[in-house]
């Protein structure tokens, strides 16, 4: 099939959003030929590019609100585009999709929508007119979409208007690659962390993560333990779009409580298994439904690394799976570090040989590949 692919952000850009969507175009890409439609997230990317046989064009546009972008243009790229093509994926959320959408149905293209999470945006009354906007848009999207992809009944259940869109909804957990070891960086490392508790964080940094409640968190148990150190995986400050304030009120916090850490950056996957490996516990302290899932969760836990996790629709499902960790509630510090005293007192109980394999069974990457199969066959 000639799949059409439309996301405003995608790789090299990270994100939980971008790293799934290439995973599975990765594998469709073996019987399939597929373009990928987005936005440069940076001055510094082409035009146009094939890499791996994905063949990516980025849209120009004129200018930005927020994380969205404004581009009349790109509704030349979507109908030239779209008549070429024989299925339209959409990467939900977005708003600039919407348009896109309108024209596969002119053209009486299928669409298939995989949607990662509604978004919620905080702010002013502008923010909040935008985050409207955006939601309103993704709705029209996915009632416009012939089959829509999820990785919980437990977030859609949260969301009222799903009650409507539920017979064209299949859910499938997200595609979570096997860890594979940069012995090198495994090293480094292991000489950076000595004889010390590393308490992990994977992700962007950015407001939904709740990351200023993991940093209180870790100042409470500075009074029993000094031996700890707040290590961060993954983009922050100017690489991630919009969320620079945000990242210097970290870094002011986390230099008030004059507590221990490290910023990794954007890490391989090879590193980030790495990563993985050597932390005693991973965090995931997000606020609000933005964050659907975290498979930063399952990959650490396929590494032998305990979670915790914010009791979320959707983020609490990795821990309810495979028992390797501890729900606690959102914005709460004391249940996080009680939490983390629990797992680093108790590390067999949340992390095993049996648990392990067990979570390696459940998030079996062949199982998402079976069904995106299915589903390009049930679709054509």
């Amino acid at each position: 099939m000639r799949i059409l692919f439309f996301s405003p952000y995608f790789y090299p850009y990270i994100s939980g959003i971008t790293s799934s969507s290439k995973r599975i175009l990765d594998y469709l890409k073996k019987n399939n030929y597929i373009t990928v439609l987005t936005f440069p997230h940076n001055n510094k990317l082409r035009k146009s590019e094939n890499i791996n046989k994905l063949n990516i064009i980025r849209i120009p546009f004129l200018f930005k609100i927020s994380k969205g972008y404004i581009s009349p243009q790109s509704i030349l790229y979507f109908i030239k585009e779209t008549g070429k093509t024989d299925l339209l994926i959409l990467n939900q959320s977005n708003f600039e999709g919407l348009f896109l959408a309108l024209i596969a149905k002119m053209f009486n293209k299928k669409i298939i929508s995989i949607f990662h999470c509604q978004v919620f945006l905080s702010g002013n009354i502008f923010v909040k007119i935008i985050n409207w906007f955006l939601n309103l848009s993704m709705k029209i999207q996915l009632h416009l979409s012939d089959k829509i992809v999820v990785y919980t009944k437990d977030y859609i259940n949260s969301l009222p208007y799903f009650k409507k869109l539920v017979n064209k909804t299949l859910e499938i957990l997200p595609p979570i690659e096997k860890s594979v070891i940069d012995k090198k960086y495994l090293n480094k490392l292991l000489k950076l962390k000595k004889n010390n508790n590393w308490i992990g964080f994977a992700g962007r940094i950015s407001v939904e993560k709740g990351i200023e409640y993991l940093v209180q968190s870790i100042n409470r148990l500075y009074i029993s333990n000094k031996n700890i150190v707040l290590v961060f995986a993954g983009p922050y400050g100017k690489d991630v779009v919009g969320e620079n304030i945000y990242y210097n009120k970290i870094v002011i916090l986390l230099k008030e409580y004059k507590i221990n850490h490290i910023f990794l950056g954007n890490l391989t996957a090879e590193q980030l298994s790495v990563f993985y490996k050597l932390i005693d516990v991973l965090v995931l302290p997000s606020i609000n439904q933005t964050e659907a899932f975290g498979m930063v969760q399952a990959e650490a836990m396929i590494a032998g690394t305990p979670v915790i996790a914010s009791n979320l629709p959707g983020v609490r499902i990795p821990i309810r799976l495979t028992k390797m960790g501890i729900i606690v509630e959102p914005r709460n510090s004391d249940q996080i570090s009680k939490a983390i005293e629990e797992i680093l007192g108790n590390k067999n109980k949340y992390s095993n040989h049996d648990l392990v394999e067990k979570t390696k069974k459940i998030f079996d990457i062949n199982k998402v590949y079976k069904f995106y199969d299915k589903l390009l066959t049930l679709i054509n």
